[in-house]
């Protein structure tokens, strides 16, 4: 097992992972570009889209990991923690300027901000 820190520093070296919520009474997994900000992972969502409809204060789930198939090693990270959309104006040109870009390329224009209430890691091998 990892510890925090050690999940968080593998966390910020990637920029793709999956964030897990509930839709229309189901779990649901997508795939996000995200950025560590601080301790919070950050993540660009389009205006009306399931993922920006999610509840203020709602908790999710989110998980990166790398795996080496060939070496038959990795490691894994889950972060659970309640979900806020990143309203302050200040706050959104900052995160705007972070490395933050989908690969969809379509005009995301929300931030939600997922808090690091609960971190687990581990190496595969």
């Amino acid at each position: 097992m990892l510890d925090r820190g050690e999940s968080l520093t593998l966390l910020a070296g990637v920029s793709v992972g999956q964030v897990v919520f509930t839709h229309r009474a189901l779990p649901d997994v997508l795939p996000v570009n995200f950025r560590l900000d601080g301790d919070a992972v950050v993540i660009r969502v389009a205006t009306g889209s399931a993922l920006a409809r999610v509840a203020e204060g709602a908790v999710l789930a989110f998980h990166a990991d790398r795996i080496d198939e060939a070496a038959r090693t990795g490691w894994s990270v889950t972060v659970v923690g309640r979900v806020a959309e990143v309203t302050d104006p200040a706050e959104r040109r900052r995160i705007a300027e972070l490395p933050l870009r989908s690969w969809v390329g379509d005009g995301r224009d929300h931030f939600i901000r997922i808090a690091t209430d609960r971190v687990t890691g581990c190496v595969l091998a």
